[in-house]
């Protein structure tokens, strides 16, 4: 399964979501399969963030430590979690596993407050010689992310093979981002168009770059692929007035949609039968819920969680393996926000089977 990568902007929309649970929200949608949760804890600190998992459940992220003095990269192999070493910087869902156990994202190797891209392969991280992140890593060990190669402020979506490095370029403006990469080595992103205006959607296959069309707007963001050639996003509507979840199946979206009664949506993750998770407002301008779309229909993942979950309010599902295990953040029953790993309790029924 390629691995992907949420948007690094994961925790504020977390906070936004925790903020408009003051106002309230019953449960509904509840998907047509149960789900089991498991908590993957913390650091020692009050906070962690889920990003990605492999086939096995293996799963990444960032916790605070104790007394929340650091943010740190961990694994969670299902029962425990392992610290992989302090982040600088904004923390951001910026990381990658393979069904290896290799691990991508960014760590902190200087005496500065930044951070390199890095790999793991081991209990210690590998340089890979730029300031920026990896974000995403296929079953070859073919590595996307971005690099911040000509100017610490505007990043470039880059490939790395074997440890080197390619720039990607963009759609004719500044700057680009890759966000994942599927076992054929293709890379998924968006980047500016010409005069930096827009934020388009985009593939690249090898350095060849094509725009994703949007829903609309001006503004679309490409976030993760599976081996059948299917992408996922979020799309602005006309006139930007929203984001919609989005499914690219060649260059054309289809608007995925959004839970009963919301008026916005995102897709972080999809696997390879089909199946897309992400988050989506259940009333307009309302509060954010994890969900899954079977069959481009959306559903409310809290609603689907047997009493494992009890208590827990599910904000953001950032991907989905072979297996329907999904991984994400939510608020748990302390009322802090952590990373959570939920199992099918069966599989997920699909109407359409999957292309081959």
């Amino acid at each position: 399964m390629p691995n992907t990568v949420r948007h690094p902007f994961v925790r504020l929309l977390l906070v936004i979501a925790l903020t408009s649970l003051l106002t309230g929200c019953g449960k509904e949608n509840p998907p047509p399969v149960t789900f089991s949760l498991v908590d993957v804890g913390t650091l020692g600190g009050s906070e962690s963030y889920a990003c990605a998992l492999n086939a096995s459940g293996q799963t990444v992220g960032y916790s605070y430590t104790k007394n929340n003095a650091e943010i740190h990269a961990f694994l969670w192999n299902g029962k425990t979690l392992s610290d992989l070493g302090k982040i600088s910087g904004s923390p951001g869902c910026f990381f990658g596993i393979n069904d290896k156990g290799e691990i991508v994202g960014a760590a902190h190797f200087n005496d500065d407050h930044s951070h390199n891209a890095a790999i793991w392969t081991g209990p210690t991280p590998t340089d890979l010689g730029v300031q920026g992140a990896g974000t995403a890593i296929n079953s070859s060990g073919q590595v996307a992310g971005v690099g911040f190669i000509n100017s610490r402020y505007i990043g470039r979506a880059v490939r790395w093979d074997n440890l080197k490095m390619t720039d990607l370029g963009t759609l004719g403006g500044k700057s680009s981002n890759a966000t994942a990469i599927n076992d054929k080595g293709w890379v998924l992103g968006y980047s500016d168009t010409t005069g930096d205006v827009d934020l388009r959607a985009v593939i690249w296959k090898g350095t060849e770059a094509t725009q994703l069309d949007s829903l609309g707007g001006h503004h679309s963001f490409a976030m993760a692929m599976n081996n059948k050639d299917q992408a996922v996003g979020y799309s602005g509507i006309v006139a930007d007035y929203a984001f919609h979840a989005a499914q690219w199946n060649g260059k054309t979206p289809a608007d995925l949609g959004m839970l009963s009664g919301g008026d916005s949506s995102m897709a972080f993750g999809i696997n390879d039968a089909g199946v897309v998770v992400g988050t989506s407002s259940v009333k307009e301008h309302g509060p954010q819920r994890a969900a899954i779309w079977i069959d481009h229909k959306a559903y409310d993942l809290t609603s689907g969680l047997d009493d494992t979950g009890k208590g827990w309010t599910l904000l953001q599902a950032n991907a989905i393996n072979a297996n329907g295990q999904i991984t994400g953040s939510g608020i748990s029953p302390s009322g802090e926000p952590h990373g959570f790993v939920i199992t099918p309790t069966k599989p997920i029924p699909l109407s359409v089977k999957p292309t081959q």
